[in-house]
């Protein structure tokens, strides 16, 4: 996807007939419409092209799965009930001003909702934010997505394929609808939240403790949506932030235990989402 400002103009005026056979003229608005994005060091959201967006959908889709839902709900991992410190206070969306941020606390407050509700908690709150926020953005699609219910007694094997499924549906839908910078957002925004379950001092670990840890899957999904960020910062400027924030979490520990002695540079990651 390491395409440059000029190419990638020159494709989206290809899309979108700014050199088609209109002639001369044409070419030369292409031109200078080009110049204009190159020098304003931005280009424009309605020359997003079809294969740029392609290329991203594809990069989101064939993310590692982030298989912390699946682990909590096969019994590996376990919260203790009750204590839901590490997740977003569903206050917090009051103070949230931004498209931007709104998107990022959607995809916080998604993992929550999967989390309380493999772990049978209530919910009724964390849908209530959801539903606001995603009316505020004008996709409230999303949440009748999430609300879909995971199959009863399902295998490991078939419990993930469910949040898979679930995460794919939601990409393709804002996809559709022409928001795949609030794809990457939500998605961003869920990635830290599930690497704050992680560094949760009330987890408790079954097995192998170490394999509790900011897994390497985490690490792989970072490093992708930072890629997909920078060459979508053109277009959505907002995403340069995201990446930002979200890089230091590649440098977390793998282990549980030195996630809970991290566990304050990890809040303040995904805390610093939303500023």
């Amino acid at each position: 996807m390491k395409k440059s400002i000029v190419s990638l103009l020159t494709i989206a005026a290809v899309v979108f007939g700014m050199t088609s056979c209109s002639g001369k003229k044409a070419k030369e608005d292409a031109t200078k419409a080009e110049e204009a994005a190159v020098i304003a060091g931005s280009i424009p959201k309605s020359l997003l092209t079809e294969e740029l967006k392609t290329e991203t959908i594809q990069l989101l889709n064939d993310m590692p799965n982030s298989d912390i839902p699946h682990r909590i709900a096969s019994g590996e991992v376990t919260v203790s009930v009750g204590d839901l410190k590490y997740m977003l206070p569903v206050a917090k969306a009051a103070d949230l001003t931004t498209p931007s941020q709104k998107a990022r606390a959607c995809g916080i407050y998604l993992s929550d909702y999967n989390i309380l509700s493999v772990t049978k908690q209530a919910t009724a709150e964390v849908e209530a934010v959801l539903a606001k926020l995603t009316a505020d953005l004008n996709i409230s699609y999303v949440l009748n997505i999430l609300k879909e219910a995971a199959p009863e007694n399902a295998t490991n094997e078939q419990l993930q394929a469910f949040f898979n499924a679930q995460e794919k549906k939601l990409i393709t839908a804002l996809a559709d609808d022409d928001k795949i910078n609030y794809a990457v957002e939500i998605l961003g925004g869920a990635t830290a939240e599930y690497a704050c379950l992680f560094a949760n001092p009330s987890l408790v670990v079954k097995g192998d403790a170490t394999s509790a840890g900011l897994s390497e899957n985490m690490e792989k999904r970072v490093a992708v949506l930072g890629e997909i960020t920078s060459d979508l910062s053109a277009y959505y400027p907002e995403l340069t932030s995201l990446a930002a924030v979200l890089t230091p979490l590649k440098d977390q520990p793998i282990s549980i235990q030195a996630a809970r002695e991290a566990n304050a540079d990890i809040l303040a990651i995904r805390d610093g989402l939303l500023k």
